[in-house]
């Protein structure tokens, strides 16, 4: 398996002596050369394989090896015996290359007399081949410039193709392009051309179809959720202005004296609702109960949050109109949902507008509940007489 050629000069720079120059760094290992830096050209010839990376990088000297390249303008002027790997924003292979080449760039230019032992892989916006290879090339590019023999088989993907003089592909020759490309007889015979139209990526439709299907997928069924969530709540809402007229006035008649008292019952509610869960846990005998203990608080939550909703709505649309049906009513208890559940969507401050609203029709519930309550206990004590013992009242 194959370095990336980054990671292997990271690696193996890392033990350059430390009288090496700033700019740049050198190692000859075992037969193998390797250099970084801004502007790189080696000089000694290199027995083995040579890996270079850099700004401006060239070999300079003949490689016995392997040639590994990468830089922005890389030039590989010298003979190489085996295999070149080069990559850049602009790749010149200028000097013989005994087995393969692969070479990826914005422009790649193989332009020499003496030929390619093995394969070509080159893939670059334009790529110009003018020098012989001996086996087969894969070639991808916008456009292509052929002016050399080929000894095997050509496989382009691309727009563009020119032929020039020197073109002649000895083995099959497959085009895979938007519009057919006329192929001069010089070149190769009728029967060994293939061509396949095919249309380039369209990346933004693609793009824009996948959102269009996340959006379908996701956005909906969370409109249809918010919408069932809103009936609920209006219906339950209606049940009660309809059916519980007197204990709506009353809760109403609370709602609408000191606010921030209702808001401190009702943070006490909450939590007392909260507390009840870890309180049936602890029991261990309650555990079998915790779920019902679960509805139980969900249900609680959800009449506060309802009774917060509502007389808020109440309290802004009285300050109009007046609402002295139940018709209006329902009516406000609708437009109250929808407003509070718009603003309730609004990232961080929705959650706080929520659970303030939460509170706050927990709390008018409370101050009913407690109101109640303390009827009873005084009605309760005050049939009772005094205890056995206790001195008369004067």
């Amino acid at each position: 398996m194959r370095l990336p050629l980054s990671l292997l000069l990271a690696v193996v720079l890392s033990a350059v002596p430390a009288t090496a120059s700033a700019e740049e760094a050198r190692l000859d290992f075992g037969g193998d050369q390797y250099a970084a830096g801004q502007n790189v050209v080696l000089q000694a010839p290199v027995t083995g394989d040579a890996f270079v990376a850099g700004g401006d990088v060239s070999l300079g000297t003949a490689v016995a090896g392997d040639a590994h390249m990468a830089g922005f303008d890389v030039d590989a002027d010298t003979p190489i015996s085996e295999d070149l790997y080069a990559f850049g924003f602009s790749v010149n292979v200028t000097g013989g290359v005994g087995g393969n080449v692969t070479a990826a760039g914005n422009s790649v230019t193989l332009r020499f007399a003496a030929p390619i032992g093995g394969n070509a892989r080159l893939a670059g916006q334009s790529v110009t081949v003018a020098a012989p290879i001996q086996g087969s090339a894969l070639i991808s590019a916008q456009t292509l410039t052929l002016d050399g023999p080929i000894g095997g088989d050509l496989n382009f993907f691309g727009e563009s193709i020119t032929f020039a003089p020197g073109a002649r592909v000895d083995g099959s020759l497959t085009i895979q392009a938007p519009k057919e490309i006329s192929v001069p007889a010089s070149v190769a015979a009728a029967e060994r051309v293939t061509f396949i139209q095919f249309a380039p990526p369209d990346y933004m439709g693609e793009a824009g179809k996948t959102a269009a299907d996340t959006v379908t997928r996701r956005l909906w069924p969370a409109v249809w959720i918010a919408v069932a969530g809103w009936l609920l709540l209006l219906l339950v809402g209606a049940a009660f202005i309809a059916l519980m007229p007197r204990g709506l006035a009353r809760l109403e008649t609370v709602s609408q004296t000191r606010p921030f008292r209702k808001f401190g019952l009702g943070i006490l509610a909450f939590a007392s609702l909260l507390g009840l869960v870890p309180v049936f846990v602890l029991t261990v005998v309650g555990l079998l109960a915790v779920p019902f203990v679960a509805i139980f608080v969900g249900i609680a939550c959800l009449l506060g949050y309802l009774a917060g909703v509502y007389f808020a709505g109440l309290r802004i649309a009285g300050a109009f109109a007046r609402i002295d049906t139940n018709l209006k009513r329902v009516a406000v208890l609708a437009i109250a949902l929808l407003v509070a559940g718009a603003l309730g969507a609004i990232p961080l401050l929705g959650w706080l507008l929520s659970l303030l609203l939460l509170v706050f029709g927990l709390g008018v519930i409370a101050a009913v509940l407690m109101v109640r309550w303390s009827k009873s206990d005084a009605a309760r004590l005050q049939s009772e007489g005094p205890p056995p013992g206790a001195a008369p009242a004067n």
